[in-house]
């Protein structure tokens, strides 16, 4: 509900189809944020309409900016959440990220921003179907600052489950990724 604690505008839109008597008429519009979960919606109207219903499309995250909180799971022993950063990533840490749709065209790389205070962080990366598993991994060399870094992937298509895994000896903190 506007004006609500917690709540935030989502879409400030107008409806400019021309009125046409007892015709419902699509229109579709773009959310500033992408909804998970169970989750109260209100619409605000200037004028008396009629809504036939609405539906939501499922985004395909696999290509675009996820960011480490969003993860489907986290757990392990060792990690902080921090805004939108799980940081600390330490001992035995996973974030698991289900329905990834690499679609047929695949992805061969794979951007992290993230921060390593160490000298080097190896992040495992397991992609699981029904077909089975698969392993790679990426080296994340020391920074100071939060950096994005590209790494090359063997090629992934499908969908999988994508779970980046951080073994003992790790301290990662991590902004986000993408696949490319």
């Amino acid at each position: 509900m506007p004006e609500e604690e917690g709540s935030s505008l989502l879409a400030d839109v107008i409806y400019q189809k021309e009125s046409k008597w007892n015709v419902y008429q699509e229109e579709t519009y773009h959310l500033s944020k992408r909804l998970r979960g169970i989750t109260s919606i209100c619409f605000v109207l200037n004028k008396k309409v009629h809504i036939k219903g609405f539906s939501f499309e499922k985004s395909n995250r696999a290509f675009k900016q996820n960011l480490a909180t969003e993860s489907d799971h986290i757990y392990g022993d060792t990690f902080t959440i921090s805004g939108n950063c799980v940081e600390g990533i330490g001992n035995n840490v996973s974030l698991e990220f289900k329905e990834m749709d690499f679609t047929n065209e695949g992805a061969t790389k794979l951007v992290v921003y993230g921060k390593s205070p160490i000298d080097k962080n190896t992040i495992h990366i397991r992609f699981a179907n029904e077909e089975g598993e698969t392993n790679q991994l990426v080296e994340f060399t020391q920074s100071d600052e939060y950096e994005e870094r590209v790494f090359e992937l063997d090629k992934v298509t499908g969908i999988h489950k994508v779970t980046f895994i951080f073994l003992p000896g790790s301290n990662f903190d991590f902004g986000w990724f993408r696949f490319m």
